[in-house]
This record gives structure tokens, C-alpha cells and sequence, in this order.
């Protein structure tokens, strides 16, 4: 009886997870799909336009989000809430980035918040702390290479702090995988597109729905 009550607590929490994404992204202020001192422009000022489609966006998160309940609540509930809204705010994030180029801080904040709920998966209390350095610590050292490099930022700072988050949350071991999936996972959609003329050389790919992606499978079959 307990497992059936997990699995429908699941499905009810997937639907609204995957409902309320849709709704909160196209009515979060504009400005914070802005990066620092700019002003929204374009569709952003355009209250009246959905910056994503209901149909088919609330159908189709609704149904990732109650498979990835289910499948979790099914071993743990309270794992299974943290990484909902975990993932939710990664969603959120990883449309941002994709449409707009901008991470937005406050759900990296949110995300940031949830690791607390994570503490008692960690070997120890230091697990957090040292997933965010290495997360953080590695996109850093990546940007400023890049940018030695090609001389122009290769990587924002958005990026920088969407890994020193999902780093709280996954710890080293985490963080490390999910850094290679999506390292793995970007390079490998850019050659695509390359190869067949979507993009040029010098054109700068959007990561944090690959960051995204990757975290929330890890967060799923971890």
C-alpha cells in the first residue's frame, strides 16, 4: 500500500512539475532573462506572447517528470521530492539558456537550496562542499583556457555557477560524471551540427541544457 501511495504522490507532483515549468517560465519578470544591465528587447517585452507553447511543453514535461517520479519514489519518496523540483529548476534553466543564452540566477539559487535535502545521500558533510569546488573550480579553469585561447569568452559565468550548484547537490563523484556526460554530450551535437552546416566554428554553443540534461539523469538512475 505504501509503494502505491508513493507512485501516485509521484504522478500528482510530475504533472504539476511539468505544468507549473511551462507557466513559471513565461511569466518570470523579463529581466531575468536579461544578463547584467541590459534591458529585455524583442519578445521579451511582448507580455502577451508565450515565450514556449502550452501544447505540447506541459504534456511532454508532464510526462518526463512523473516517469523520473515514479522510477525514484518507487526506492525513495523523500529523494524522489528533492529531485523533482531539483530537476524543475534545472528545466527552467536549461530553456533559458537554450532560447535566450542566459542562465538565470535565481534558479540556480533554488537549486543551490535544494542540496540540503541531499545531506543525509552524502558520504560526509564535506561531500557538497567539495562537488561545488571541483564542479565550479573546473568550468573556471576551462573558461579562462578558453578564453587564453581563442581570445573571447568561451564560457559564461552562468555556467560557472550552474556546476558549483549541481556539484552541492551530487557531490565529487556526481559532478564528475555529469562534467564529462556533458562535455561528452555538447561536443558531440556541435560536430553534428557542423557536419551538417547548422553551425560554424566561431559560433558559441548554449551548455546548460547539456549541463542540465546530464544532471538530471544522473539524478534519476544515480
Amino acid at each position: 500500500m505504501s509503494t502505491l501511495i508513493s507512485v501516485g504522490l509521484a504522478v500528482v507532483f510530475g504533472v504539476l512539475a511539468g505544468s507549473s515549468a511551462v507557466v513559471v517560465f513565461n511569466r518570470m519578470p523579463a529581466g531575468w532573462l536579461c544578463d547584467y544591465g541590459e534591458e529585455p528587447e524583442g519578445e521579451l517585452k511582448q507580455k502577451d506572447v508565450p515565450r514556449i507553447k502550452s501544447y505540447p511543453w506541459k504534456m511532454a514535461f508532464s510526462m518526463l517528470f512523473v516517469l523520473s517520479a515514479v522510477k525514484m519514489a518507487a526506492f525513495d519518496l523523500q529523494y524522489a521530492a528533492a529531485a523533482i523540483v531539483s530537476m524543475w529548476a534545472l528545466l527552467i534553466i536549461a530553456i533559458a539558456d537554450q532560447k535566450y543564452m542566459i542562465i538565470p540566477d535565481q534558479f540556480v539559487v533554488l537549486l543551490a537550496i535544494t542540496a540540503f535535502s541531499y545531506v543525509p545521500y552524502h558520504a560526509s558533510f564535506l561531500s557538497p562542499l567539495w562537488g561545488a569546488l571541483i564542479g565550479g573550480g573546473c568550468m573556471l579553469v576551462i573558461g579562462v583556457i578558453g578564453k587564453l585561447l581563442f581570445k573571447k569568452e568561451a564560457l559564461g559565468f552562468g555556467d560557472v555557477k550552474l556546476f558549483a550548484a549541481v556539484g552541492l547537490i551530487t557531490g565529487p563523484f556526481g559532478v564528475s560524471v555529469i562534467l564529462m556526460a556533458s562535455s561528452f554530450l555538447s561536443c558531440f551535437v556541435f560536430g553534428i551540427s557542423l557536419l551538417r552546416k547548422k553551425v560554424k566554428r566561431t559560433d558559441v554553443l548554449a551548455l546548460g541544457p547539456y549541463i542540465a540534461f546530464s544532471a538530471a539523469v544522473y539524478l534519476v538512475f544515480a
